[in-house]
């Protein structure tokens, strides 16, 4: 852990998920989305793993992949 960055609710010390990874599942869900679009099935489960692949890429860049153990989110600060 590089950033000892705290948390700004709790104060315990927040732990750092590898940004680059998080990116790269994040692409890689959208791009099964593209492919269920393309193959025309299951659309659903395609949709939901886009949104997910969304989430990591905002947390990986906005959030800079920190996560709070004690209050189990992330704070974009």
């Amino acid at each position: 852990m590089s950033d000892q960055s705290k948390c700004p609710v709790c104060g315990t010390v927040m732990i750092q998920k590898s940004r680059s990874r998080l990116i790269i599942v994040g692409v890689g869900m959208i791009a099964l989305f593209a492919l269920t679009m393309a193959l025309g099935t299951l659309r659903a489960p395609g949709i939901v793993a886009a949104l997910t692949g969304v989430f990591l890429i905002v947390w990986a860049t906005v959030g800079k992949g920190r996560w709070c153990r004690q209050c189990k989110t992330f704070r974009v600060s």
